[in-house]
């Protein structure tokens, strides 16, 4: 098949680059009188361009040549003919000048949406989605394709719309002055549009591969510089180097592809409009010099094929934009496509204040079809006990903790809230009355303050200290220089893994959910910490349901009972002493993990 395709293969991608955009009406929606101001000065824009070469018209045929003299003098007509360029000129300058101002102002708006519109639909989607894009390739979407996207929706719509108008009115101008000369110019008509359907097919598919490598290359750097301290004490700097610049190439040559390709159609319209000029040249100098037209109808001829080329360039350099927009689009419709599929029914009752147990119901789950997190999960968690979750890594417990959450849900089974299924609740308010600490501490690199807050924005002073103290976090925040207003570092650097993980509790404590769930909260603390957090869990469970996953062997004996997670499924449970002396597998788990424990 030939570049450009069949004319039909042609017009089917015409129709599903606009079916791509009418996607993004709700984005333009709010903005409909703004954009209808827009064009309106555009086409007075379009009207002033087409008017432009008329004074010098008068002039040449009734002062300079008389060919059609008037009852003015010729320095009249030459006054006032300069004068109504210059007034053409200056209010079509102060008319470009509004339209770009506005255009502006409603991309960036439309830009703004978009970004948050897909970013909130980001924060709504399953860790499975996210498990599944890389975060490099998902920042490159949001900060890279949203932009091509609006200028495909908004600054090239509007353009195209206007050299549209420009082209027809000036195209019904000419054929006004001269028929002969007109289709003269138009008989290399046919080959522009085939060659601009023919490359505007190639820019597509060079852009999609182009905003592909950018992302690949972009998820790489975000990974690689996330890891740059394993990267230095294994030694491996250089080879790293080498794969960015393997990857940056890569890059580069999609772009210069596409680049290649625009630079192409440009060269092929500017030959073509020049050949065009040249014809028209010739043939309407002929026609001048046999009487057929006038001197200054040539001129405003030439004038008008020579402004052709301006709208029709800049139809080229939007037919690349337009490519590289439908390219972006299709990768923020991956997005926008993928359903939600954790959400509330519709006028679901709010979760209970205060629940009394937390329960899992013959629950199985996988995380794909081949292998089983959860086999027929039977335990529950109460109010007034410290309850431990332990078992070897794989068993499930940070499934349990997912599920209870509403991350996922059960493919079979049911968890219940007082004996409500968790899936009848509204899950903003099912939300809330969990309080989650995970192993791998997570902030941002924030103030402490903002970072504490996320966990209950309206906190007032005093309960972020409480919350601190309780966390045994107190003693090293005071001491830094700014205090709560210290700014860490990206996720936190600046802090050890030990004074990280306490701040992450303090911000859980903060909440004052009546759930609390802890991933293993002793971990790198001195005893001093550890007496402290214990303390601060033991009396927290006396009036909330508290859950803590378990990996530290020496502080089994603090928990109430402890629920043995052993190959996704409950073994047993009971007190730590208890489950020593009746359970066997108990017993070789806890030997097994004290001999890796350095």
């Amino acid at each position: 098949m030939k570049p450009g395709g069949s004319f039909f293969e042609r017009l089917a991608r015409l129709f599903y680059a606009a079916r791509i955009a009418r996607r993004f009406a709700p984005d333009l929606a709010p903005h409909k009188l703004r954009l209808a101001v827009i064009v309106a000065i555009a086409l007075a824009i379009a009207g002033l361009e087409i008017l432009r070469p008329w004074p010098l018209k008068w002039i040449v045929d009734s002062a300079l040549t008389q060919v059609k003299p008037t009852s003015l003098s010729r320095t009249a007509v030459v006054a006032w003919g300069a004068a109504a360029a210059l007034a053409i000129v200056l209010l079509d300058a102060a008319l470009d000048y509004a339209a770009a101002i506005l255009t502006h102002r409603v991309g960036q708006a439309v830009s703004r949406g978009l970004r948050g519109r897909i970013f909130d639909h980001l924060t709504r989607l399953s860790p499975g989605f996210h498990a599944r894009n890389k975060s490099g390739d998902l920042l490159v979407r949001l900060m890279g394709d949203v932009p091509l996207v609006r200028t495909m929706l908004v600054d090239s719509s509007v353009a195209l719309l206007t050299r549209t108008v420009l082209v027809v009115g000036t195209l019904v101008a000419m054929l006004a002055l001269d028929v002969k000369l007109t289709v003269c110019v138009l008989i290399l008509m046919p080959v522009f549009l085939l060659i601009l359907w023919a490359i505007g097919r190639q820019l597509a598919a060079a852009a999609r591969r182009q905003r592909k490598a950018e992302g690949r290359m972009a998820d790489w750097l975000q990974e690689s510089i996330s890891a740059s301290a394993l990267i230095q004490t294994l030694g491996r700097e250089k080879h790293a180097s080498e794969n960015f610049d393997r990857s940056n190439r890569k890059t580069a040559r999609t772009e210069f592809k596409a680049s290649r390709l625009a630079a192409g159609l440009s060269a092929s319209t500017e030959t073509l409009f020049g050949a065009s000029a040249a014809v028209a040249l010739f043939y309407g100098s002929w026609r001048v010099l046999s009487g057929e037209i006038t001197t200054g109808s040539l001129l405003v001829f030439l004038s008008y094929v020579r402004s052709l080329l301006k709208p029709v360039r800049a139809t080229s350099k939007h037919s690349e934009r337009i490519s590289k927009g439908v390219a972006g689009a299709e990768r923020l419709l991956a997005i926008l496509d993928e359903e939600v599929a954790i959400a509330s029914a519709p006028g679901a009752p709010r979760a209970p204040l205060s629940p009394a147990s937390l329960c899992f119901e013959g629950v199985q789950f996988a995380y794909d079809k081949d292998v089983e997190a959860l086999r027929g999960l039977d335990a529950r968690f109460q109010r007034g006990e410290l309850t431990g979750l332990f078992g070897r890594s794989g068993s499930g417990k940070s499934t349990v903790t997912a599920l209870a959450v509403r991350l996922y849900d059960p493919d079979a089974g049911r968890v219940t809230l007082d004996g409500v299924d968790l899936r009848t609740f509204d899950l903003g308010s099912l939300r809330e009355r969990f309080g989650l600490a995970m192993q791998e501490p997570l902030l941002f690199g924030d103030t402490i303050r903002q970072n504490l807050l996320l966990g209950r924005p309206d906190a007032t002073q005093a309960e972020l200290w409480k919350a601190l103290q309780d966390a045994a976090a107190e003693g090293f925040v005071a001491k830094l220089p700014a205090s709560l207003d210290t700014v860490l570092g990206s996720s936190g650097a600046g802090l050890s893994g030990g004074e990280r993980r306490r701040l992450c509790l303090a911000r859980t404590l903060l909440r004052q959910s009546p759930i609390l769930i802890v991933d293993e909260p002793f971990g790198g603390l001195d005893r001093g910490a550890v007496e402290c957090i214990r303390a601060t869990l033991a009396a927290l469970a006396r009036e909330r349901l508290v859950i803590v996953i378990a990996h530290d062997l020496d502080h089994l004996d603090a928990f109430d009972r402890i629920l043995f997670m052993e190959e996704s499924r409950l073994h047993d449970q009971g007190t730590h002493a208890e489950l020593v002396r009746r359970n066997e597998l108990y017993r070789r788990t806890t030997r097994s993990l004290a001999e890796v424990v350095p």
